[in-house]
C-alpha cells in the first residue's frame, strides 16, 4: 500500500489516462467497421456510373427542340401572366367551393350518424311495440333521411363545380403546362439521373448524418440485410429466420451494369437465373447464404462471415489483403466459388438433373457412373440401379481362372474399367495380407461358381464375319452412346458415355457365341439389363463379333492365379468366428466344417465383407443391407468424425477430406499398424481429381439444414410424373443418345459436321407427339428417319416403365393425354387447293420424298406425321423450326417472327393462312 498521496496521483494519472485511450479505442474500433468503407467505395462507383450515364442522357437530348420549347415555354408564361387576375379571380373561387365541400362533409356526416342513432331507436320501438313512440320517430327520421339525401346532392353539386373549375385553371395555364411536360418528356431520363446523381453527394450533410451519436437517426451509411422467412437457422437449438447480412458490401449483386468491377460491386454472374428480380431465385426470397453458406448474420469484416477461397492462389492474396484466416469453428464456412452448386441439392430434391447445376450435375453423374449409391444409402437414390453386372450366370460367361485374375486386378485388364481395386493398395501389401487376399480371391471366386445357374448362348458364331464391317457398325449404330471401345478412342473420349462397361479385351474375355448371343437379345442372358437390342441381322451381328473379338489382352490371357492357400483359408476362417467366440472354439467350429463349406463359407463372407453384392447380383445376397456409411448428410458431418489417421498432407475440411478419400480411400491407414481384419475396406477407383472434386461437390450438397416446405422446391403434379419418367430414362441411358430440352447427348459430341446426323434432339417432346403413338414406339421400335445410320434401339421396358416415359414427357409439356382431331379435316372453299400450290412451290417434297418420289429421303415421311405427331405442334414446327431445334435443316419459311412469308403470292400473304393450311395438308396425308 502505498502512503504517498503525490505518487498516487501519478499513478491515478497514468491509469485514468490509460483507460480514456481505451475507451476512444473501443469506442473506434467499433464505429470504425470495414463494411462502411465498402459502403463509400460503392457510392463512389455508383457516381461514376451515373455520371457516365448522365452524359449518354445527355447526348440524346434534342437541343434545338429543347430550345424551341423553352422559347415557347417563356412565350407561354407571358400570356399566362395576362391572365393573372382572372386566375387569381378563378382560384379564390375553387377556394370558397373546397371550403363548401369540406363543411358539406362533415355536415353529411353528423347527419349519418344521426340517422343511424334514429334508426336504432325506432326499430327498438317497433320491437317492443310502442307504437306512439315509434311513430314519432318515424316521422323524425323521414326528415333526417329527407336532409342527408338533400346533403349528398349538395356535395355532388359542389364537386362537379370544383371539377369545371380545375378544367378553367388549366384552359388558362395550358400553354404552360403543356409545354413544361413536353420539356419533362425529353429530359425525364436525365433528370432522374442528375436526382439519383444527388444521393451520392458526399457532403458535410452525409458526414453529419453518418457521425457517431448521430448516426443512428437517419445514417446513409447502413447495414443492409434480407430476412429469408423460407428459410432458417439452427441459433442454439432453435430454428430462427435466416438473416443475411452479405448485400451491406455486396451492394450492386443484384442490379445489371457492374459486371466489370471488382468484388464486393460486382454483379452476380447469370443475373436472369440467380439473384434478378424475373429470375427464378430472386435474392429477396433467397438471400445469399442459402445458396453459399457462411455466417451471413455477420457483417463486421471478411473473415467473420466465413469465406473460404477457390484455390491456393486466392488464399494467399486474401492472407496478404485481409489477414483471412480458416474459419475452424463454424460448422457450415462459405462454399468455394466452384463448389457453390452443391446447394442446389439441398431445395432441388427428387429429380435426376438440376436445371442449370453444370457442375453438380456432373458430379451426380459419376457417383452413378462408379456406383457409390450402391454400397452407400443415399436418400432419393433407391431406384437407381446396380452398376454392375449380374453374377448370377457367370459361370456361363467366363473362365473362372480370367475372373481371379479380374477381381485381383481391374484395370490389368481393362485400363478403362469402372470396376474399382480392393487389391494390391498401400494398405494391405505386406506378404502376410496378400495371403490373405489371395485366399479371399480363390473362395469368392468358388462361392460364385458354385451358385451360378447354367446358361448355353442362343447363338451361334459363323466365324465369317467382317471385322472391319463390325468396327464401322459399331461407331455408327449407336453402340458409343453407352460404351467407350477400344480402336474407337477418339470418338470415346468425345463421348465419355458411362451407362455401359468401356469395350476393352473382350476377345480375352468372352467367347464369340456369348457375344452375338448377347448383342442380339441382351435379355436372354441377363434378364434386368439395360442393354438394348438395335435389331442387328445375322450378318450385323457376326461383323460385330468378328470385331469385338479382336480387342485381345494377350498379357492377360496367359496369367495363372495363385493356387488356393488351405491354411490361410481356415486362419481367416477362425478369425471371423473369434470376433464373437474364444479363438480356441473358433478354430475347432472350422475343423469340424467339411473343406467344401470352408471354401463356400470364406466365399459368401468374403463377399459380404467387401460388399460385391452392392454393385453385382449375387445368389444369397437378397435384401443385404449396403456395406458402407450412409452419405444423405455427408456435407453436414462434423470435420471431427472424419478419420484422418495420422495425414497431415489433407486439409481440415470436409471438401479436402472427401476428395483426398475418393482418390486413394486407404491413404488412411498409412504409418498405422492394423490387424488384417481390421484395415480399410472402401476399394480404389483410381478416378482423376477433376472427376474427385466433382463427386465432393455432389457429396458436400447432402445436408441435414432443415429447410421448411415453403423454402424447397417442390415439384407439382405434372413436375412430379416428369421427374418419375426421367427416372427411367436415366436408367436406360436414353441421355446418352438423345438431348433432352438441352441436357446430355452425349453422342451427339460425334456430330460436329452435322448435329443433324445423331439422334434427333428431343425438345418439348410431350408436345411433338402423341400419347398413344410413343407408347407403341417404345413397344415396337420403327425408322423414322431412315437416312440416319445411328438407331433407336429396341428396350426391354416394361409396360410400367412405357407408361412412365410416356407420362412423363408429356406432363412435362403440359399436354392432354390424347389430341383431339377429327376424322377428316375440314377445309375452307378453296383453301385445299391454294395449300396444293402452297406446297409445291416450297418443294417439300425435296427432303420428304416417301409418297412423291423415289428419291432418297431427307426428312420423315409426312404420311405418318398424322398419327406421331400433335397438329399444334405441326403448326408451331412449320411457323419457326429453328427456335424449337436450332441448326435443324428444316428452313423457316416465315422468318424469324413466323409472320414473314418467302411465298407471298399465296392466300394474300397471310403467313397464318398458309401455315394453317400446310398444318390442315400433313394431318391430311397421313388419312
Amino acid at each position: 500500500m502505498a502512503y504517498s498521496m503525490p505518487k498516487l496521483h501519478k499513478i491515478m494519472a497514468i491509469l485514468s489516462f490509460i483507460f480514456f485511450v481505451t475507451t476512444v479505442w473501443v469506442f473506434l474500433d467499433d464505429y470504425m467497421r470495414p463494411w462502411k468503407g465498402y459502403q463509400v467505395e460503392a457510392l463512389k462507383i455508383k457516381r461514376r456510373h451515373l455520371e457516365t450515364q448522365i452524359k449518354e442522357a445527355a447526348k440524346n437530348i434534342d437541343a434545338k427542340k429543347l430550345a424551341e420549347l423553352n422559347d415557347r415555354l417563356a412565350k407561354g408564361e407571358e400570356i399566362v401572366k395576362s391572365r393573372n387576375e382572372e386566375i387569381k379571380k378563378t382560384q379564390k373561387e375553387l377556394d370558397k367551393v373546397v371550403t363548401k365541400i369540406k363543411q358539406q362533409t362533415i355536415v353529411n356526416g353528423i347527419l349519418n350518424g344521426k340517422v343511424g342513432a334514429k334508426n336504432f331507436n325506432f326499430e327498438t320501438a317497433e320491437m317492443h311495440k310502442e307504437d306512439k313512440v315509434a311513430g314519432k320517430l318515424y316521422t323524425s327520421l323521414a326528415e333526417l333521411k329527407a336532409d342527408f339525401v338533400k346533403g349528398k346532392d349538395d356535395l355532388k353539386a359542389y364537386q362537379a363545380h370544383e371539377k369545371e373549375i380545375h378544367a378553367r385553371l388549366d384552359g388558362l395555364k395550358k400553354e404552360v403546362t403543356d409545354t413544361e411536360k413536353d420539356i419533362k418528356d425529353i429530359k425525364n431520363t436525365f433528370d432522374l439521373l442528375e436526382a439519383a446523381k444527388k444521393t451520392t453527394d458526399i457532403n458535410p450533410v452525409f458526414a453529419l448524418r453518418n457521425m457517431p451519436f448521430l448516426d443512428f437517426m437517419d445514417p446513409t451509411i447502413r447495414i443492409k440485410q434480407i430476412v429469408v422467412n423460407n428459410v432458417t437457422d439452427d441459433r442454439y437449438f432453435r430454428q430462427v429466420p435466416k438473416v443475411d447480412r452479405c448485400i451491406t458490401c455486396h451492394t450492386f449483386i443484384d442490379q445489371p451494369g457492374f459486371e466489370k468491377e471488382e468484388n464486393p460491386f460486382r454483379t452476380h454472374p447469370r443475373l436472369d437465373e440467380m439473384v434478378g428480380l424475373e429470375s427464378k431465385h430472386p435474392m429477396k426470397q433467397i438471400g445469399c447464404t442459402a445458396c453459399h453458406g457462411g455466417e451471413g448474420a455477420r457483417s463486421n469484416d471478411f473473415t467473420t462471415v466465413a469465406h473460404m477461397p477457390n484455390d491456393d492462389k486466392q488464399e494467399a492474396q486474401w492472407v496478404a489483403k485481409y489477414n483471412w484466416k480458416a474459419p475452424h469453428h463454424i460448422p457450415s464456412p462459405m462454399l468455394p466459388k466452384s463448389q457453390t452448386e452443391a446447394s442446389c441439392v439441398k431445395c432441388h430434391q427428387g429429380v435426376e438433373l438440376i436445371p442449370g447445376g453444370t457442375v453438380v450435375n456432373e458430379g451426380r453423374m459419376a457417383i452413378e457412373k462408379y456406383g457409390c449409391n450402391a454400397c452407400h444409402k443415399i436418400d432419393g437414390w433407391e431406384h437407381k440401379r446396380k452398376t454392375g453386372p449380374s453374377l448370377l450366370k457367370i459361370a456361363g460367361k467366363v473362365d473362372k481362372e480370367w475372373f481371379k485374375s479380374w477381381v485381383w486386378e481391374p484395370k490389368a485388364f481393362n485400363k478403362h474399367t469402372k470396376m474399382p481395386a480392393f487389391f494390391r493398395q498401400s494398405n494391405n501389401s505386406k506378404p502376410e495380407f496378400v495371403r490373405y487376399n489371395v485366399a479371399e480371391v480363390n473362395a469368392m471366386a468358388e462361392y460364385i461358381w458354385d451358385k451360378s445357374k447354367g446358361y448355353e448362348p442362343n447363338e451361334k458364331y459363323a466365324g465369317n464375319g467382317n471385322a472391319d464391317h463390325g468396327k464401322e457398325l459399331v461407331s455408327s449404330i449407336g453402340c458409343m452412346g453407352c460404351h467407350g471401345i477400344d480402336g474407337l478412342e477418339d470418338q470415346s473420349k468425345a463421348v465419355k458415355a458411362y451407362a455401359g462397361p468401356w469395350l476393352s479385351g473382350l476377345g480375352s474375355k468372352v467367347s464369340p457365341d456369348w457375344i452375338k448371343s448377347w448383342i442380339k437379345k441382351p435379355w436372354h442372358y441377363q434378364e434386368d439389363t439395360i442393354m438394348p437390342s438395335l435389331r442387328l441381322t445375322d450378318g450385323e451381328a457376326n461383323d460385330i463379333t468378328a470385331y469385338l473379338m479382336t480387342l485381345r489382352n494377350k498379357a492377360f490371357e496367359g496369367l495363372k492365379f495363385a493356387p488356393f492357400d488351405l491354411a490361410a483359408r481356415d486362419e481367416l476362417l477362425a478369425d471371423y468366428l473369434s470376433a464373437f467366440d474364444t479363438v480356441e472354439n473358433s478354430k475347432a467350429k472350422v475343423a469340424k466344417m467339411t473343406d467344401r463349406e470352408r471354401t463356400l463359407d470364406l466365399g459368401k463372407r468374403s463377399i459380404g465383407k467387401y460388399g460385391c453384392y452392392s454393385c453385382h447380383n449375387i445368389e444369397g445376397f437378397d435384401g443385404y443391407a449396403p456395406i458402407g456409411p450412409e452419405l444423405t448428410k455427408e456435407g453436414s458431418k462434423p470435420i471431427t468424425q472424419f478419420g484422418y489417421g495420422i495425414q497431415h498432407d489433407v486439409g481440415h475440411t470436409r471438401d479436402a477430406w472427401i476428395t483426398a478419400h475418393l482418390q486413394n480411400p486407404r491413404r488412411w491407414d498409412i504409418g498405422i499398424d492394423k490387424v488384417f481384419r481390421d484395415l480399410q475396406k472402401m476399394p480404389n477407383f483410381y478416378m482423376s481429381e477433376a472427376e474427385a472434386k466433382k463427386i465432393t461437390i455432389a457429396l458436400l450438397g447432402q445436408v441435414s439444414d432443415p429447410l421448411p416446405l415453403a423454402g424447397v422446391k417442390r415439384l407439382n403434379a405434372n413436375e412430379t410424373m416428369m421427374a418419375d419418367g426421367m427416372k427411367v430414362v436415366n436408367k436406360y441411358g436414353c441421355v446418352g443418345c438423345h438431348q433432352i430440352d438441352g441436357q446430355r447427348g452425349n453422342i451427339l459430341n460425334m456430330y460436329t459436321d452435322d448435329i443433324n446426323q445423331g439422334p434427333p434432339r428431343l425438345v418439348n417432346e410431350g408436345h411433338r407427339i402423341q400419347t398413344d403413338w410413343f407408347y407403341h414406339f417404345l413397344s415396337d421400335v420403327q425408322p423414322i428417319r431412315p437416312w440416319l445410320k445411328v438407331r433407336m434401339p429396341s428396350f426391354n421396358l416394361s409396360t410400367e416403365e412405357k407408361n412412365r416415359i410416356v407420362n412423363g414427357f408429356q406432363q412435362g409439356a403440359h399436354q392432354p393425354t390424347f389430341t383431339e382431331t377429327s376424322e377428316a379435316v375440314q377445309w375452307l372453299p378453296g383453301e385445299r387447293e391454294e395449300t396444293l400450290k402452297l406446297f409445291t412451290a416450297l418443294n417439300c417434297v425435296q427432303c420428304h420424298t416417301q409418297g412423291f418420289n423415289g428419291e432418297t429421303p431427307l426428312a420423315p415421311d409426312l404420311r405418318k406425321a398424322n398419327k406421331r405427331l400433335r397438329p399444334t405442334w405441326i403448326a408451331k414446327w412449320i411457323k419457326n423450326p429453328q427456335l424449337i431445334m436450332p441448326g435443324t435443316t428444316m428452313p423457316s419459311f416465315f422468318g424469324d417472327d413466323g409472320k414473314e412469308p418467302i411465298e407471298t403470292g399465296y392466300f394474300g400473304g397471310d403467313a397464318e393462312k398458309q401455315i394453317n393450311g400446310l398444318t390442315k395438308y400433313v394431318i391430311e396425308l397421313g388419312k
